[in-house]
């Protein structure tokens, strides 16, 4: 349980400071609209929330794990799915442009942010090609099926 503590405050000072990372850039007038800060900001914190709910409900989903409940159909595991992978996409999409446009400047460029906002990006990014195979095989598969 330490260890798992341990890791999550280390995530948790990494998500904090880059959102303040990214308030800060707002301010500079660097970036071009192309960089949507706000929805960067937006997946610190969706990140946060995210940690925290796994953190605080993996006992709870130890538990039930092993316990029957109710059985998804195909609808609602496609529909999240797809809302991850949009989300995920759109990340990446920001980092990407967020990396060209940070050359220009200064103040930003020298800060350990950038790093794990790169981090960031190339996980979603891979994140994202992973959700679009796992959604191309199983359409694959259905298709197979009918």
């Amino acid at each position: 349980m330490i260890l798992i503590l341990t890791i999550y405050a280390i995530l948790l000072y990494l998500y904090i400071h880059t959102f303040y990372y990214l308030k800060k850039a707002e301010t500079t007038g660097c970036f071009t609209p192309k960089v949507n800060l706000k929805y960067m900001q937006f997946f610190q914190l969706l990140e946060i929330v995210a940690l925290t709910m796994t953190v605080l409900f993996f006992p709870y989903f130890l538990k039930m794990r092993n316990k029957k409940g109710k059985k998804f159909g195909l609808l609602e595991p496609l529909l999240i799915t797809l809302v991850v992978l949009g989300i995920n996409m759109y990340m990446a999409f920001n980092v990407y442009h967020f990396y060209f446009e940070l050359k220009q400047c200064f103040e930003l460029k020298q800060e350990w942010n950038k790093w794990w906002l790169y981090w960031e990006g190339i996980a979603a990014a891979i994140a994202s090609v992973r959700g679009i195979l796992a959604l191309s095989v199983v359409g694959l598969i259905l298709l197979k099926l009918k």
